[in-house]
């Protein structure tokens, strides 16, 4: 497995694709089957420390299963029901509207409504309570341009004002992903009267021996600096962290990590809720199998947009799909994660779990096989080719597979619209 994975890893080092690359495989036991890294945390810096497996980085959406496992333990203590409107615990989702368009008037307005019905906290978990990221939606993006807030500014600013877009859709007709689980944080801190981060902290990241995951990093850090794609080439993103102090924490996107801290979760969700290093559970195993591997999207909502990425902000985003392979039925959306529900080509058993975030990181947890991959960077825009090929080559090689040349590109799991620029020189 090393021999074929290894240089693949490298290969897209050397090419200047990313600054720096890891991968593991993980089983449910919590050994690791591959564990590697590859890189620079920062390209402008020749004295920059090499990017590893303990190299702490902006976990973006990964953060998502985290918060989504906190809800779920709290469903389990009795203390939260899914099926409970989301005003109970957070008021200010009352106010929140529907978008039906703008006016044709310059400057044009946002035509706004009052949902038909009132969101549960079952719709903000599954992501259909109708709400979008500004960099995958453009309507939303033209929402918060018209209120002169600037555009995502969901963990830098973190303040309340940056979450307070409108909902697309009436709650319950739709899958459309974005600032749901920011929501979900909100009420999961109204249920357990802690802070999200303080709660998480308590309840799962410890527990899991996360120790170098949290809201926070040291100045000192030798974190992984975000780089950007212009033009062919790589550039070093000014300094992002989160807000010293903020106001709200957005529950989508708050945690900085570890890939080595990350693959501890995957192993625990794959050994049913307990840690296999740590002996610690953060869900019943029955909750694991019912919540976070089963589907919970109603059979007649509308799929559409399940796995697909859009590019309001091309620099942020491009566009691409999960899954090209299936249809929009045989993708699906448990309490935590997207579902493939069937066998994938060349990889996963049906019924497993994935996600990623912005930076380009990529999970699956597989529980029929036991078997667990994650590969991470830190570029955008979201959906690049070369990490996400590199993910694809993982899960092949994972399943006893050849990783696949350019000539297998149409039966790849995933497929990205962003062309792989040249070999550049930075």
């Amino acid at each position: 497995m090393d021999a074929k994975l290894k240089p693949l890893l490298e290969a897209v080092v050397k090419d200047n694709k990313v600054p720096g690359i890891a991968a593991v495989l993980i089983n449910s036991k919590g050994e690791y089957l591959f564990k590697e890294a590859y890189g620079t945390t920062n390209l402008d810096d020749a004295n920059a420390a090499p990017y590893t497996v303990d190299t702490p980085m902006q976990m973006f959406s990964t953060t998502k299963l985290v918060v989504s496992i906190a809800a779920l333990q709290l469903v389990e203590q009795g203390k939260l029901s899914l099926s409970d409107p989301v005003e109970k615990y957070e008021p200010r989702i009352s106010k929140m509207q529907v978008l039906e368009g703008f006016t044709d008037d310059e400057p044009s307005k946002p035509i706004l409504r009052a949902p038909k019905s009132k969101p549960t906290v079952l719709q903000l978990i599954t992501h259909t309570t109708g709400f979008a990221y500004d960099f995958f939606d453009e309507p939303t993006l033209k929402y918060r341009l018209h209120t002169g807030r600037a555009p995502s500014q969901y963990t830098g600013i973190s303040a309340f004002e940056d979450f307070n877009t409108p909902m697309l859709t009436d709650p319950g007709t739709k899958y459309i992903y974005g600032t749901n689980i920011d929501w979900l944080g909100w009420v999961v801190e109204a249920v357990s009267k802690q802070t999200l981060a303080d709660y998480c902290d308590q309840n799962i990241l410890k527990p899991l021996a996360m120790n170098d995951t949290g809201e926070h990093l040291s100045a000192d850090n030798p974190r992984m600096y975000m780089h950007l794609e212009m033009d062919g080439k790589l550039v070093v993103v000014p300094d992002i962290r989160n807000a010293a102090e903020p106001e709200v924490y957005g529950g989508g996107a708050y945690l900085w990590g570890t890939i080595n801290d990350y693959a501890k979760l995957l192993a625990t969700l794959l050994n049913n809720g307990t840690s296999p290093h740590t002996d610690k559970s953060i869900l019943k195993p029955e909750t694991v199998k019912e919540y976070l591997f089963t589907d919970h999207l109603p059979s007649d909502i509308d799929r559409s947009l399940l796995g697909e990425s859009g590019n309001s902000i091309p620099q942020l985003s491009s566009n691409g799909c999960f899954f090209p392979t299936l249809d929009h039925k045989s993708r699906g959306w448990s309490c935590g994660m997207l579902l493939n529900l069937e066998d994938l080509p060349y990889g996963r058993k049906k019924n497993s779990g994935a996600w990623a975030g912005l930076g380009n990181l990529y999970y699956w947890i597989d529980p029929t096989s036991g078997l667990a991959g994650m590969v991470t960077t830190q570029v955008f825009p979201f959906f690049h080719p070369a990490p996400m090929k590199v993910f694809d080559q993982l899960e092949r090689v994972a399943y006893g597979h050849e990783p696949g040349g350019a000539e297998d590109d149409g039966k790849m799991n995933h497929r990205s619209d962003h062309p792989i620029p040249p070999q550049a020189k930075v």
